[in-house]
């Protein structure tokens, strides 16, 4: 089997948990790439990152601080898998797009929608493929819950639920996600919430919404469960408290291309709580979009809530792709503790199909904007004091909340 020659840059948390996804694959027949070299600005990270690797991979691949130092010692690279800070992944795409090389990106695709554009267009001039790591679709609560709407097991949709409020002031993994600049936690979380709204209900094209800063200082956890070293060590270092400069919850009526209307309540902060998916239909309603490691939800018209289990039985005609149906051999992820790492390996697994056999990426730079515009577009709405349109957000139309975030990273398109 041809394999895709590929670099990781970035060797923080996630980059960590990209070298687990690459293990995934490698342990299955699927297996299309080939890890030739690890690139961070720190090269203690990418050291750290090295060592993971011979660990999980049986082999230590060469560390660079420089994406064209990296190219130029590896010259049939072909790819690279960017998982850096959200506020300099234009930067470093436009770069390795202009160096000839394929791109994977962890969500958020970029930190403002003109830096999305920007990733865009050079991976149109550079004729590459821009990949977005968008995970919570490929799931097979996510796949199924599509295949009930796509087959109309609960008829025409016509109104809908996202609902994601929780309390606290706790530092939401890391003190740079607090800050508008870099990524809040809206833009965070929410573009997996957007990209799971659209990819069940369609595109996105009006918004009105609210969106504030309910907690300005975020408070360091007792504990975290993630057991990677990167993550140990940088939970050491952390602070006792940090400021917070991004807005940590949002409300919005979104109204979709469909004529369907959304009901979209997100954020980390104040004393309350609340959660409810919903897609409602007139033959019945669906209790969950689908989300990593979670379950579909089926109620038909006149009939009793279904679980995923329980719809499996009922459908015979709903099917994964090969690699997750390796993954996940009774369609179901709920308890695996592996299924993080198995929908990034799948994720990897279809950007080496795109350039190996020239196939269509799922959730292009295209579909990567949207869902980032759907979420500034609940902050445009809220400073502009109206409704506003999908179209305006994704062009630059209106642009005043983005516009702060822009000249404070210098960027210029």
């Amino acid at each position: 089997m041809d394999k895709l020659k590929l670099a990781l840059i970035g060797c923080g948390g996630m980059g960590t948990r990209h070298l687990y996804g690459l293990r995934e694959l490698a342990k299955t027949p699927f297996n299309n790439i080939e890890l030739c070299a690890l690139c961070d600005l720190n090269r203690d990270n990418a050291e750290l990152a090295a060592r993971e690797t011979e660990q999980l991979l049986g082999f230590k691949p060469p560390v660079f601080t420089s994406i064209e130092e990296m190219a130029q010692a590896i010259p049939d690279l072909m790819a690279v898998d960017v998982v850096t800070d959200p506020s300099v992944h234009h930067t470093v795409v436009c770069e390795a797009l202009d160096l000839g090389l394929h791109v994977l990106v962890e969500k958020p695709m970029a930190i403002s929608v003109k830096a999305c554009h920007a990733m865009n267009e050079a991976a149109e001039r550079n004729g590459r493929k821009l990949s977005v790591a968008e995970n919570y679709r490929r799931d097979p609560s996510a796949r199924l819950t599509r295949h009930l709407l796509e087959t109309g097991r609960i008829g025409t949709p016509y109104m809908a639920t996202f609902h994601a409020l929780r309390g606290g002031n706790e530092i939401f993994i890391t003190p740079w996600r607090h800050l508008k600049d870099r990524g809040g936690p809206l833009i965070d979380m929410g573009v997996h919430y957007t990209d799971l709204i659209r990819y069940q209900l369609g595109d996105v094209v009006e918004v009105y919404g609210d969106a504030r800063l309910v907690e300005p200082v975020r408070k360091k956890q007792q504990s975290i469960g993630d057991r990677y070293e990167f993550y140990q060590q940088r939970f050491r270092a952390m602070p006792d408290e940090v400021p917070a400069t991004a807005e940590d919850t949002a409300m919005a009526m979104m109204k979709m291309d469909s004529g369907v209307m959304v009901s979209f309540i997100v954020g980390i902060g104040g004393h309350g709580a609340c959660r409810s998916q919903l897609i409602l239909g007139d033959k019945g309603c669906l209790q969950s979009y689908g989300s990593r490691g979670s379950r579909a939800i089926w109620q038909p018209a006149g009939g009793e809530v279904r679980d995923q289990n329980a719809i499996l039985s009922a459908v015979d005609d709903f099917e994964l792709h090969p690699l997750l149906d390796h993954f996940f051999p009774t369609k179901n992820s709920v308890g695996d503790q592996a299924v993080d790492w198995k929908l990034i390996a799948y994720e990897q697994h279809e950007l080496a199909c795109a350039v190996l056999n020239d196939e269509q990426i799922e959730v292009d730079g295209i579909e990567g904007m949207k869902d980032v515009a759907a979420i500034y577009a609940i902050c445009e709405s809220a400073r502009a004091g109206r409704t506003v349109t999908a179209a305006e957000i994704e062009s630059g139309e209106l642009y005043d909340y983005q516009a702060e975030i822009d000249a404070a990273l210098n960027i210029n398109t």
